[in-house]
């Protein structure tokens, strides 16, 4: 089993289905988590069960639009000790649409929150990150290939797993590693909505014949949280049953 160790860490976007179930295996591990999410009380749940399960994970307001609440999230984990793991599970979408018929108020939108959001957690981040640590994006195979209808959303995964890979560079000496998981069609988020014979059909496009669990997305993350991934740095680590091979 992965031991963390008593590590210091943070799950950004810990409210939905993909961030409740890494926050889960993490705190599992052995970690302290800090939950953390625009709406604070999105968390509680999440918060709740944990504790029943033996876990204290405090809950923070963490608006990746607004970096006055970032710096605040991290003067708050930081001060007895240094982050040693953070994991940016954010992102927004819009509707599909072609580029000549997208809003580019929804464009802006996206890429405020998906990538700016990312870079500004990052920037805070690996600065609280004084003695090293593992920092992970949930990105998407949406950032290594191109979808239809979805210029916004894509561009932004794109410039999340370009973030991932040059701060892998930039912070190696630091003792820092940057890493990237790239899920494929997932149980969460707006799919869920949708009634079972959709998911079904959806998953049958997938070369495993189905869609992904956010407990396989939080495998993934934990791996490159954990020191068994000590010598991976740099990378997208895909969860996408093969659709992009």
């Amino acid at each position: 089993m992965t031991t963390l160790d008593d590590r210091n860490a943070l799950v950004l976007g810990a409210n939905g289905l993909i961030g409740n179930a890494i926050a889960t295996s993490l705190a599992q591990a052995g970690a302290h988590v800090t939950l953390a999410a625009r709406d604070v009380s999105s968390l509680e749940e999440l918060a709740t069960t944990l504790h029943a399960r033996g876990f204290e994970c405090p809950v923070a307001e963490a608006d990746v639009t607004d970096d006055r609440t970032i710096a605040r999230l991290m003067d708050r984990l930081t001060r007895d000790r240094p982050l040693d793991i953070a994991i940016n599970n954010v992102g927004v979408s819009h509707r599909p649409a072609p580029l000549a018929e997208l809003e580019l108020s929804e464009f802006d939108r996206v890429i405020a929150v998906t990538l700016r959001g990312v870079a500004l957690a990052m920037k805070y981040e690996l600065a609280a990150m004084s003695t090293g640590g593992s920092l992970v994006n949930i990105a998407s195979s949406a950032g290594l290939s191109g979808a239809p209808g979805m210029s916004g959303y894509v561009a932004a995964k794109h410039g999340v797993i370009g973030l991932s890979r040059t701060a892998a560079i930039d912070y190696a000496r630091a003792g820092i590693r940057v890493n990237a998981v790239a899920p494929g069609p997932i149980e969460s988020g707006p799919i869920m909505r949708q009634p079972a014979e959709v998911r079904h059909t959806v998953g049958q496009y997938v070369p495993l014949g189905r869609m992904g669990l956010p407990d396989e997305v939080a495998a993934a993350a934990l791996w490159l949280a954990s020191p068994a991934s000590s010598f991976t740095t740099g990378t997208v680590l895909t969860v996408d049953g093969g659709k992009g091979a």
